[in-house]
């Protein structure tokens, strides 16, 4: 086995000669990372004391950027003020305009959290930056001292008592106690790393991937995973799937586990504008980054988020939570591996009505939702309602005033009565994703709102599908697509359980909704891969492109899976669609589970209930 320090002098060399560095392939045989002594951690943490203060002097000095010394800094957890959570290493207050920006450049700099390994849902933080515009910070590494999960190489699966017994990875370990929140779930992976993502079909309903404990064998290193029940082993030994998915969509001895318990967030940028991002590497367990309130218009550019390479980490820096930005953020060449929830959740907030008099509504609250979100409201900012049962536009009205959670409107409330509102102008709308590649994530790419861009991006093994979702008033996160561009991108084994769809929709109401609020989509020059069934699933939707796409060997995976055969038929379905045209798009079919549509007489086409004027290659269909 290739040590640590002999693959960092290989890739020192590499860079030297002006060559790529390859991508390493993962092990569970790799070593832990960096170790320190008792001695290094105190003048680590010696350091970390002064950074804060040499940032802010020279900002306050007036100089335009500030370079950190490169090495090993350490911060301690979180702590809790008036105001909420103060971080472990708090930048807060630095305003520069655009064309004179101050830059933390951090090159060769790691910035280490102790944080607690608790379970979920007590959650830990990391790096912060508060009301800050014009930032630019470079080059930087976060990580935590400890894991936040156990991981290890199975080493006997017992299916009779729905367990799997691990070799724990080195410098893993295994807490004391479980407390059963929502996180102690299990990421199933093969040996190389690669996650099992047809495995996702497990998750419906929270339940499948849950662990009860972890508890010792009587051979040393080596421990017991008890599972909530047996629907994973059953699976994993079910000859249809193993037809189905092969080696990919099961468990086998020598493959690994991630068992999770923990959660973090690695970076948050907090009521920020214009901050950029640049060459970030987030190792930190579940320690994903936060976007939330402000103008917003961030841009993270070649950064990476996942465990750090050449160790036998598989998890690491999570996924995104865009959070009411007033202007999306840019994500360029962002790399995403082995997320433990969505790649990217982008949103805003609903407000939840509970009475009008004259011109004034009074919000209450919807569950999880940000208890001072609606108290924000800005004058002037523009409120959309919707009728809370049915979707249906009710109309807008413009803010006058606020006091705490009540919000004086520019036009009678009494129409508003039945409402959920929005906030379009904190939503997050003009995001980009571009040049990414996001491979062996656990959930979605989740997009409640618009317009927004993804283009020239990778996905592969991702458990679920690009989910363009709007809920009614039943969740704290708002907003309804639209408006939104996905080109030239490529999707490999996205969404593969049966039924999986690669790129979806959501609606939900109280009742079946009688409009169709998602709107302008632009779906073209993308190639995908091996869908689970279906490559294109459009619902409550009105005037959308979708053309020049390529779908390869789609509907396969839930046929060989699903018994009896209950699959659709063609790979592109319209559901309750209006005004949608369709033109260039071609199905490569080698297992010829595709069949002509009764209404479109296409193989490529599906077409149910509510459509109108739909146009396929220049053919008006109805």
């Amino acid at each position: 086995m290739q040590s640590f320090s002999k693959r960092v002098i290989g890739c020192l060399a590499l860079i030297l000669c002006g060559a790529a560095i390859p991508a390493q392939a993962f092990s569970l045989d790799d070593p832990p990372g960096p170790q320190f002594t008792l001695e290094q951690k105190q003048v680590q943490i010696r350091a970390g004391a002064d950074v804060n203060a040499r940032i802010m002097d020279a900002y306050k000095g007036g100089a335009a950027s500030v370079t950190i010394p490169p090495g090993d800094y350490r911060f301690g957890k979180e702590h809790w003020g008036p105001h909420g959570v103060i971080y472990p290493l708090e930048i807060d207050g630095i305003h520069r305009d655009a064309e004179h920006p101050f830059t933390i450049d951090a090159k060769g700099v790691t910035f280490w959290f102790d944080l607690p390994d608790d379970e979920d849902p007590t959650a830990h933080f990391a790096l912060g930056l508060k009301d800050c515009s014009n930032v630019i910070l470079k080059n930087l590494t976060i990580d935590r001292a400890t894991r936040g999960d156990t991981e290890g190489r199975i080493t006997q699966i017992d299916t009779e008592n729905h367990r799997i017994e691990i070799q724990l990875s080195a410098k893993s370990w295994v807490p004391t106690r479980f407390s059963g929140a929502l996180e102690q779930r299990i990421l199933p992976f093969k040996a190389d790393g690669t996650f099992c993502a047809p495995l996702y079909a497990l998750q419906s309903g929270g339940v499948h991937l849950g662990y009860k404990a972890i508890v010792p064998e009587t051979k040393t290193g080596r421990y017991w995973v008890e599972m909530v029940d047996n629907a994973l082993l059953t699976t994993i030994l079910d000859p249809r799937w193993n037809e189905a998915y092969g080696s990919q969509g099961v468990l086998r001895v020598g493959d690994g586990l991630c068992c999770l318990y923990t959660v973090s967030i690695g970076i948050a940028l907090v009521n920020c504008s214009r901050i950029t991002v640049d060459g970030l590497k987030d190792y930190i367990t579940k320690g994903g980054p936060s976007e939330t309130g402000g103008y917003g218009a961030h841009i993270w550019k070649d950064c990476y988020f996942g465990p750090r390479p050449g160790t036998n980490e598989w998890q690491g820096g999570d996924g995104f939570m865009c959070n009411a930005l007033q202007h999306g953020s840019t994500f360029d060449n962002v790399t995403i591996l082995h997320s433990t929830d969505d790649p990217i959740n982008i949103h805003g907030y609903w407000g939840s009505i509970q009475a009008t008099a004259g011109n004034a509504v009074t919000f209450g609250s919807i569950q999880d939702a940000p208890p001072s979100f609606e108290a924000d409201t800005a004058r002037n900012d523009t409120i959309l309602f919707y009728d809370r049962d049915t979707a249906e536009p009710r109309g807008s009205a413009v803010a006058q005033a606020m006091d705490g959670r009540t919000v004086t409107l520019d036009r009678d409330a009494a129409p508003f009565a039945n409402c959920i509102a929005e906030w379009p102008g904190r939503e997050c709308a003009g995001w980009v994703i571009e040049n990414c590649d996001w491979h062996d994530d656990y959930q979605r790419v989740l997009i409640q709102s618009g317009p927004g861009t993804i283009r020239n991006c990778k996905f592969t093994r991702l458990g679920s599908r690009i989910q363009l979702e709007s809920v009614f008033g039943t969740r704290n996160e708002g907003g309804i697509p639209h408006d939104i561009t996905i080109t030239g991108c490529t999707f490999t084994d996205v969404s593969p359980m049966p039924h999986g769809q690669v790129i979806g929709m959501y609606l939900l109401a109280d009742r079946t909704p009688t409009v169709d609020p998602i709107r302008n989509l632009r779906i073209s020059n993308n190639r995908f891969v091996r869908p689970g069934e279906i490559a294109i699933s459009l619902q409550n939707s009105s005037d959308d492109v979708v053309s020049n796409n390529t779908i390869v060997d789609p509907i396969a995976y839930t046929a060989r899976a699903t018994s009896p055969a209950a699959h659709r038929k063609q790979p592109i379905l319209l559901n309750h669609c209006i005004g949608v045209r369709l033109n260039g798009n071609d199905v490569s079919d080698p297992g010829n589970y595709t069949e002509p549509d009764a209404v479109s007489g296409s193989s490529l086409l599906g077409i149910e209930d509510g459509c109108e004027n739909i146009v396929l290659d220049g053919r008006r269909l109805r």
